[in-house]
């Protein structure tokens, strides 16, 4: 019986054995794995950002930082302080470390440190074994190898937010040490930029340190795309030596195409600094300077046009034949309306001024005249033809509309009817006119183009914009052409002597502007106007230019503004035609016009 009963406990244990090692063998094997094993989520190397002709613009670099796994440590605050022997941890970042465990699941690595020097890493990796669940990384950081002169364009990285999580389920956002795009081209192309995440099979020890790694082919990391942009490193970096230390915007534009070959906001900042971790003293000194660096001027301010604004005038006044272009308008430096002189910026006026001399002499009174003919709607529906008052589909954030006045728009914002001051200020491109330098190189190009409604294109791969027809009658617009060109050209015009870009054959079309930021009273003017450079810096009004060359085969436009310059004449011009000039040659234009002049 003792023996019947042996029998049958061993059988009874060799069934459980059986079924322990055998039948239940695969789950075991997998709870077993679980306790042996762990997987690390692998951030992939984000694309970088080209220029045209491939110049990196943004790209990575090497990065050494320190983690913590939170379910592997049994006390943080011993193992911060055991870290602080060899890297200096402030209270403000203990905060944020214990912030991030309390936010992330308990297995996500939590940043405890960045931007590591190289002696640091070193001495953390010797003393790694005694500090459980930390663990050394090389990672890769976003670099700006241009330092300011692309990062109102291109924008900068940083953490994802609640906010992002709950917008995109991608695991990466969840991952401390993940940078995305928060602004800019970074921010317009990141689902391209940052890649797909991978997983890693990491064999870890009683401790959590890890011993083995364990590659999966099917779980390997896919790196960020490239992403191309239509800008020229080279003459971007140009046109910001250029503005030297002047504030403003320009923006250069192939009058054919739409490529922007450059969009400038001056001054800037280096977007390495949102990078390696802005400080309070660098915020500080933005924010206290009133040129406004972290500002996009180039797409985001609004500045009166000025004189520039006079061109969507005269196809106005051309299109409604309001009057003969030959009609002589007589210039005495002033025209009183109601109870109010309106002023001509040339003091004592410039005498008998037809259509193509008012253009060429900037004469506000011929302008005034065309007010009291003309309403405001009809040239806000060509000014809005060219370009003026609207939004582009860059990709980027942070463009304005401006404004471009009409009697509905003014009762709708201000709760008034429009008068006859408000025309006679909006017809000089002042009052509530106002524009960004992207703005007006887009009227440029449209006018240089002549039949189509040509807009900026700044990505490449993205789908290049379409182009309706300008809808704008031939002869007027190649009259307003030729006014262009006898500005720079002829004596007497605002920007004579700007035409000489020094290429046999090739000449420039523009306009100059003055955007008046000051009222000037009555006792000023009786006394002498004040001179720009007697003035305070904000009291100055801003040199406006715009132009396009060649004046005979049109490629390039460009707009310029700066910021408090004084006269369109001077700062704005000298810029737009040394930038014409430039882009002229690196597309080798000249060499071009005179192969096909010895044909």
């Amino acid at each position: 019986m003792l023996s019947g009963l042996g029998l049958t406990t061993f059988g009874i244990l060799s069934a459980r054995l059986y079924y322990l090692q055998v039948t239940r063998a695969e789950d075991y094997t997998v709870l077993s794995d679980n306790n042996r094993f762990n997987y690390h989520i692998i951030i992939p190397s984000r694309g970088r950002i080209l220029d045209r002709s491939g110049e990196p613009l943004a790209l990575n670099r090497q990065d050494y930082r320190l983690t913590l796994v939170a379910e592997q440590v049994p006390d943080v605050d011993a193992t911060l302080d055991k870290i602080n022997d060899v890297v200096p941890l402030s209270e403000k970042n203990r905060k944020r470390v214990f912030s991030d465990i309390k936010r992330h699941a308990k297995f996500v690595p939590v940043l405890i440190e960045d931007h590591l020097s190289w002696d640091q890493f070193a001495a953390l990796n010797l003393r790694a074994p005694e500090i459980p669940g930390v663990v050394p990384q090389v990672g890769d950081v976003r670099s700006y190898p241009h330092h300011g002169v692309f990062s109102h364009v291109l924008g900068y990285v940083g953490s994802a937010g609640p906010s992002d999580v709950e917008k995109d389920n991608d695991p990466l956002l969840k991952q401390p040490t993940f940078r995305m795009g928060k602004t800019g081209v970074e921010a317009a192309v990141d689902k391209t930029l940052r890649g797909k995440s991978g997983r890693l099979k990491v064999e870890v020890n009683a401790v959590g340190r890890i011993v083995r790694e364990w590659p999966e082919e099917e779980n390997q990391a896919a790196s960020g795309k490239d992403v191309w942009l239509t800008l020229d490193a080279s003459l971007q970096k140009y046109a910001a030596e250029l503005f030297e230390e002047d504030s403003g915007g320009v923006a250069v534009m192939d009058v054919m195409t739409g490529e922007l070959r450059v969009l400038l906001s001056m001054p800037t900042f280096d977007g390495n600094l949102f990078v390696s971790g802005l400080t309070q003293k660098d915020m500080d000194e933005m924010n206290s300077d009133e040129r406004r660096p972290q500002f996009n001027k180039v797409i985001g301010g609004g500045y009166p046009p000025a004189s520039t604004f006079k061109m969507s005038v005269m196809l106005a006044v051309l299109k409604n034949k309001v009057i003969n272009p030959k009609e002589r308008i007589i210039c005495s430096g002033k025209v009183r309306v109601g109870n109010r002189n309106f002023h001509c910026w040339k003091r004592r006026g410039h005498g008998p001024m037809d259509f193509m001399d008012a253009l060429k002499h900037s004469c506000d009174t011929y302008f005034y005249e065309m007010a009291q003919r003309l309403s405001i709607d009809k040239v806000a529906e060509v000014a809005t033809s060219l370009g003026l008052g609207q939004r582009f589909d860059l990709g980027i954030r942070g463009q304005t509309s401006g404004i471009v006045p009409t009697q509905v728009w003014k009762q709708k914002r201000l709760g008034q009817g429009w008068r006859m001051g408000d025309s006679l200020n909006a017809f000089i491109g002042q009052g509530f006119v106002l524009t960004t330098p992207l703005q007006l190189a887009v009227m440029a190009a449209r006018i240089a183009n002549g039949r189509k409604a040509v807009s900026p294109h700044l990505i490449i791969g993205d789908d290049a914009p379409k182009f309706g027809d300008l809808g704008v009658d031939h002869e007027h617009m190649a009259m307003v052409q030729k006014a262009m060109w006898r500005v720079c050209s002829e004596p007497g015009g605002t920007a004579y002597r700007h035409n000489a870009l020094g290429f046999e054959g090739i000449e420039m079309a523009g306009k100059t502007g003055t955007g008046q930021v000051r009222g000037i009273s009555a006792s000023e003017r009786a006394s002498g106007v004040i001179h720009n450079r007697e003035l305070p810096w904000k009291l100055r009004d801003h040199s406006i230019f715009v132009g396009y060359a060649p004046f005979n085969g049109p490629r390039f436009a460009v707009g310029t503004i700066v910021e408090h310059g004084g006269s369109g004449a001077k700062r704005a011009a000298n810029i737009t035609r040394a930038l014409l000039k430039r882009v002229l040659e690196n597309d080798g234009i000249p060499e071009l016009l005179e192969r096909d002049a010895l044909r």
